[in-house]
């Protein structure tokens, strides 16, 4: 069962709360799709001299939520621009952003396939076990805009971000769902081919204050961003 917001909101809030314990260190709220990737990334901010760094995953839309609420923070990063421009909008950005990396949809099986899945259609096939991720969110909103005149989708569940959809579906409670590929490659899903959601993609959007700037200048073009594109991640500065 999906979080509702209020208590996703709780959550971040209170992971927020435990990670502020060293005010020299950045504090970086990253979308969750990044969470498989937090000890390379450690390792490749740590080697470059600019951290360690305190990290809080969560949905984009949780983040953007808390630091309109008053919540530090030195960095976010969102999954989309829609995201992001709802963020500087309210002020709770430092300036307009810049595109760090980009991702795509996949079709991804739980693990033997149990819902003999081969295409985008049989997301509305009765009896098959579907998740994605609701639309408020940008894994969501990029599924509605990818699946849009061609299936209607049947969703037995509609996280509230990428990661708890990965999960599930790791653990057989789904037999498909639509989630960004590089949390399908990390948690070792099998994914199906479509030529469709081969445009479905995202960019990360980022902005930083003056305690934050070096973070988000490596997740651009230095070794977090390289940390990235080795995990699948797609390149969009050049």
């Amino acid at each position: 069962m999906a979080l509702t917001g209020a208590v996703a909101a709780a959550v971040v809030a209170l992971a927020v709360l435990g990670a502020r314990g060293d005010a020299d260190t950045a504090l970086v709220f990253a979308p969750s799709s990044l969470a498989p990737f937090e000890a390379e990334l450690d390792a490749a901010l740590i080697e470059s001299g600019i951290g360690p760094v305190e990290w809080v995953f969560a949905g984009s839309q949780s983040l953007v939520a808390q630091l309109i609420d008053g919540a530090p923070a030195d960095v976010l990063i969102t999954a989309d621009a829609v995201t992001f421009a709802r963020a500087n909008a309210a002020g709770v950005t430092w300036d307009g952003g810049r595109d760090l990396v980009a991702n795509r949809l996949a079709l991804a099986v739980a693990p033997g396939n149990p819902g003999g899945v081969t295409s985008l259609e049989d997301l509305g096939r009765s009896g098959v076990l579907v998740g994605v991720c609701a639309p408020e969110v940008p894994c969501g909103r990029l599924a509605v805009a990818a699946t849009d005149g061609r299936v209607t989708i049947d969703a037995d569940t509609e996280e509230t971000n990428v990661r708890a959809l990965t999960t599930k579906l790791a653990a057989g409670e789904l037999d498909v769902g639509l989630v960004y590929r590089t949390d399908a490659r990390a948690a070792g899903l099998e994914t199906i081919a479509d030529d469709t959601l081969r445009q479905a993609t995202t960019a990360y959007r980022g902005s930083a204050n003056p305690d934050g700037a070096a973070v988000l200048a490596s997740f651009r073009t230095g070794a977090a961003h390289a940390v990235l594109l080795e995990a699948g991640f797609l390149d969009v500065t050049t």
